[in-house]
């Protein structure tokens, strides 16, 4: 059987686009344990969340230190790109905003927000310096929880006691969502523009949700887990971190994929996505453990 060449080219173009997506798929690294971390901080008061700073290679870790609300012990610490503590209260509150338990953060520019139990902090990610405070707290708020922010740079917070989700900048904030049918922890932002939530003790389900909208679909299933804490989209994958099974689990193209079996119950994670990393806190344990993700 004779070929052209014109056949012969498209056949081997083919073959090097299957052999690309073969290969981009297998570089993720599947199956890790806790041997295969690349390094690990301690030294930390109930780690609840990190945040990653390209511009400035840092790593802020937002801790507990106690009672999760009314106590002024929260601080968040400022780590290395390689993981060495350069500062452990880096930010903290001041006596007008007593900063009580540090929870998810997100930055924007050169301010790093944080919420906390009554509202959400706002620091100098530079200096450290606190530089307000949006008060949540005629809300009642529930359990003010994780924050991201969309391509337009509007800041969102989940409050998963309350099962709603919050617009807000430093001048204050509006409901955008409310009764929702599931507890949101995580938060994150999708390439369609939608909100994805990590749900809490609400079954195996990741969820995405309009925010204009307020319609809710299922975006995933996490194959036997539950329980959710951080959410993180990263290069195609969705990435939860998830304490029903102490693992990190990455869904890619709506599929349960993969796993790393991780040392404790994981909280809020964190991306470096100049060195494909994972930070994974522990606020039981008092650290942090940092993984490589892809090859």
């Amino acid at each position: 059987m004779k070929y052209s060449l014109t056949t012969l080219l498209l056949s081997t173009l083919l073959l090097l686009i299957i052999s690309t997506s073969i290969t981009a798929q297998n570089s993720w690294i599947e199956g890790q344990t806790p041997e295969n971390i690349l390094f690990s901080v301690s030294g930390f008061d109930g780690p609840e969340a990190v945040r990653y700073d390209a511009d400035l290679d840092i790593y802020f870790v937002s801790c507990f230190n106690g009672n999760t609300s009314g106590d002024a012990n929260g601080y968040i610490s400022k780590v290395s790109g390689d993981g060495e503590i350069i500062e452990l209260k880096f930010m903290m509150g001041t006596a007008d905003f007593p900063f009580d338990a540090g929870r998810g953060m997100f930055i924007t520019g050169d301010t790093l927000w944080v919420a906390d139990h009554l509202g959400v902090h706002y620091f100098d990610k530079n200096s450290g310096e606190h530089l307000g405070f949006v008060d949540f707290s005629s809300e009642n708020p529930g359990f003010l929880n994780d924050i991201a922010a969309d391509n337009q740079g509007k800041l969102y917070v989940t409050d998963t006691g309350a099962r709603k989700v919050y617009r807000f900048n430093s001048s204050g904030y509006q409901k955008v969502i409310e009764d929702l049918p599931i507890m949101p922890n995580g938060i994150t932002i999708l390439p369609n523009g939608n909100l994805a939530l990590a749900p809490w003790r609400e079954g195996p389900n990741i969820y995405q949700i309009n925010p204009e909208t307020g319609e809710l679909l299922v975006f995933g299933t996490v194959n036997g887990s539950d329980n959710y804490d951080g959410i993180e989209f990263f290069d195609g994958a969705l990435i939860t971190s998830t304490q029903q099974d102490s693992s990190l689990h990455i869904m890619i193209n709506g599929q349960d994929e993969l796993f790393i079996k991780v040392s404790g119950r994981p909280a809020d994670i964190a991306i470096n996505p100049n060195e494909n990393v994972v930070a994974v806190p522990y606020v039981a344990l008092g650290k942090v453990d940092f993984w490589k993700l892809k090859q």
